[in-house]
């Protein structure tokens, strides 16, 4: 584990791989080509709004930055995001709606298999520009997941652990 820390993450369908912190930076990497690249400026209209939902920096942050997502969290929004843009290029009507100030959420739930996935749209105003805002999945139990979860703080513990100690170290024989 020298140098690497190994993270066993849950994958939708439930099979366990083990990611390296070179498959991680790889995973956000590609996420971001096809969030910006591929998919951006390549929008197609939304039946249920009969207009585009565009991609902005704001979506994209808050799918793969969010301080309190959990990186497991972040690997599968990002390695499902073509999931996402299959749900809102064919959705006809959104399920959720809530009014949060000037600004407007719209939520598309689908089942796909045995995931289910809500996409989330932000305008402001009712007449607004759509953006894609938020992508959610949900599949595995809940025990499933909190066993992961205690899995994954145990592994961050223990790089951390070592890490700060090697830093510490360094730094006194200055």
């Amino acid at each position: 584990m020298e140098g690497r820390v190994s993270i066993y993450v849950c994958k939708l369908i439930s099979d366990k791989i083990k990611l390296d912190m070179s498959s991680v930076k790889s995973i956000f990497q590609n996420g971001r080509k096809y969030y910006f690249e591929e998919w951006r400026g390549n929008e197609k209209i939304c039946p249920a709004f009969g207009e585009k939902v565009y991609l902005t920096g704001l979506g994209w942050k808050h799918i793969a930055k969010h301080p309190r997502r959990t990186l497991v969290d972040k690997i599968i929004r990002i390695k499902k995001l073509p999931l996402a843009r299959e749900i809102l290029e064919t959705s006809t009507t959104y399920q959720t709606f809530q009014k949060r100030g000037d600004y407007f959420y719209y939520g598309f739930a689908a089942i796909k298999g045995d995931t289910r996935i809500k996409v989330v749209v932000t305008s402001k105003g009712e007449k607004g520009r759509k953006i894609l805002y938020s992508v959610m999945f949900k599949n595995i139990k809940r025990a499933e997941q909190k066993r992961i979860d205690r899995h994954n703080i145990k592994l961050i513990r223990e790089f951390r652990k070592k890490y700060s100690a090697r830093r510490f170290n360094k730094s006194r024989r200055k």
